[in-house]
């Protein structure tokens, strides 16, 4: 099985010039946790996640010590001041086996799925679960007809 069979396709994706306030917005109205920062070709720039909007909106919680402009204000800043710019990707062809070993083994909770260096999905573990399950399902529905 391929990463290409199992990603979401339609991706929604934060522009690093994004306020933080719209795409705090735009994540809760979607019940995102993350999505992947692109620039207007679809190349990967970064991830913007809740935690890190969560730690800009609230530094009390994780930087107690937080002052200045990087402080609580969502109104004064955008999405490329706190995206993440490290991120892996991987490609649409690739093994699924590969990719959820390398996701269980450094603790990866989604990533960005390319072709030729742009976005065409993302992958998260829910995705692998609900494929999975999907397949005991469909196994349980063989097995009781064949009884």
């Amino acid at each position: 099985m391929k990463v290409r069979e199992i990603m979401t396709r339609d991706v929604t994706t934060a522009a690093p010039g994004m306020a933080l306030a719209e795409a705090a917005d735009m994540l809760a109205r979607r019940r995102l946790r993350a999505v992947p920062v692109t620039d207007g070709e679809g190349h990967v720039l970064g991830m913007l996640t809740d935690r890190l909007l969560i730690s800009r909106l609230l530094p009390g919680l994780e930087r107690p010590d937080a002052s200045g402009p990087a402080g609580g204000n969502a109104d004064a800043g955008e999405v490329r001041d706190i995206m993440e710019r490290a991120v892996m990707c991987v490609k649409e062809d690739e093994p699924l086996a590969n990719v959820v070993r390398l996701m269980l083994d450094r603790e990866i909770e989604r990533l960005p799925v390319v072709r030729e260096g742009q976005l065409v999905g993302f992958l998260t573990r829910g995705d692998i679960i609900r494929r999975l399950l999907l397949q005991d399902a469909a196994g349980d529905k063989e097995e009781t007809k064949g009884e």
